[in-house]
């Protein structure tokens, strides 16, 4: 195999929040919504309004084509000439062709005395695209916690590991998952992380690794970790952790915390193996970057009234698939709840929409198109205020980490209200 780090997780734009609220208010107010437009893009924002309970009436084009009436791929709709429905009062048109058009339609709108509609910027219009698109199976990406826990205690942690109990995923389970995921994914996909907590405080990581390469021989493998036990982990029972990254191609991502931590330490140890590492204050960024380390504060809203249509605001939508248990999770906030509302008290519901049984599917594809769908535990994260809060400290395991908001303000329920 080559030594080489290939890109991984694949993360989308996300689109631009308060057009998408412009765009569902505009869907409101009128009786019939239409779609400006016949393609693919098209299909894709027909699908995302779908997610959101929005009543589309059908496409609208300029001039029909002959294909128009047959030519679907998510689902049939009626075509409609603009002819036809300019006069209806209840008629809004989402004007949803790319932006090269506009130059066309706009002034037949003016000559019309046409006025309702919503005109989408090209941004949203890839954006949202992009979102509710499944993904072909070598961009597919899945995680799993060999632990829940951890050996630092980060504020707003979305695994919840500062607050949870000891635990170790088992052996048996996770070798029948792998496997089970390896038939299901021809043993091929994008990228695969072993993380947790931290992953390193698993007895058997080693075995972990063997298992998920031997299911998945050219996929890319990365243990995420904090990388405080990397160096000794050169002389632990199981063996030499880095002779076996080496052996199996296991990528080492960590994450650069303000710790007293010898960095340089963990590099010369992978240039000796040659092993390829990668260290960043923040893993999700483009470029590897060691700036002070951010944390990112996940709202959530414990009554579940987010509305449906924030949902592909979300950094994990289509993105994070989690593994638990032989199950797969579309985020790790809800594939770790549990934790959250034992701690807490709380009683975030996971409903059975919001897993997909890897023992009862038969193709990766039911898996591609469960993570880009509404999934009811959308309805307790509070999108419009997730975002950077503060420079990285230790967690208080206090529930205010994970409601209120980057500057605490009120709900998107109550600003709603």
């Amino acid at each position: 195999m080559e030594n080489e780090r290939k890109i991984y997780h694949l993360i989308n734009d996300l689109p631009h929040i308060y057009e998408l609220e412009d765009m569902i208010r505009f869907c409101r107010k009128h009786g019939k919504i239409y779609i400006y437009g016949r393609g693919g893009q098209q299909e894709l924002l027909l699908k995302y309004l779908d997610m959101c309970r929005i009543s589309v009436s059908g496409y609208v084009v300029t001039v029909k084509k002959e294909t128009d009436d047959t030519d679907f791929h998510y689902r049939k709709m009626p075509v409609h000439t603009f002819e036809s429905v300019k006069d209806d009062s209840e008629t809004g048109l989402l004007l949803a062709l790319p932006d090269r058009y506009y130059g066309q339609i706009i002034p037949m709108f003016r000559k019309n005395r046409f006025e309702n509609y919503f005109i989408m910027t090209e941004f949203n219009k890839r954006s949202i695209a992009c979102q509710v698109r499944p993904r072909k199976k070598e961009e597919l990406t899945f995680e799993v916690s060999l632990v829940d826990h951890c050996n630092l205690s980060c504020q707003m942690c979305d695994h919840y590991s500062q607050l949870s109990d000891p635990w170790f995923v088992d052996m048996d389970q996770f070798e029948r998952d792998m496997i089970r995921m390896g038939s299901l994914c021809e043993h091929r996909l994008a990228c695969i992380s072993l993380l947790g907590g931290e992953p390193t405080l698993h007895p058997h990581i080693m075995d972990c690794m063997r298992i998920t390469r031997e299911q998945f021989p050219d996929t890319e493998i990365i243990v995420l970790t904090n990388g405080t036990l990397l160096v000794s982990l050169e002389e632990s029972e199981q063996g030499n952790f880095w002779q076996v990254c080496r052996k199996y191609d296991i990528h080492i991502t960590v994450t650069v915390y303000p710790i007293r931590l010898d960095y340089e330490a963990i590099e010369r140890k992978a240039a000796e193996y040659g092993v390829t590492l990668a260290l960043s204050s923040d893993v999700h960024a483009k470029a590897l970057t060691r700036d002070v380390k951010i944390s990112d504060k996940h709202t959530l809203d414990l009554s579940g009234s987010v509305e449906r249509f924030y949902c592909i605001n979300c950094l994990y939508f289509n993105k994070f698939c989690v593994l638990k248990d032989g199950k797969i999770y579309m985020c790790p906030v809800a594939a770790h709840s549990d934790i959250f509302n034992k701690h807490f008290g709380q009683h975030l519901e996971l409903a059975e929409e919001d897993y997909l049984d890897i023992y009862q599917i038969d193709s990766w594809r039911q898996i591609a198109e469960f993570s880009c769908q509404y999934v009811p535990f959308c309805s307790y994260c509070d999108l419009k205020h997730w975002g950077h809060h503060s420079e990285w400290k230790a967690s208080s395991r206090e529930i205010d980490e994970y409601i209120g908001g980057p500057d605490h303000g009120v709900s998107c329920s109550e600003q709603r209200r």
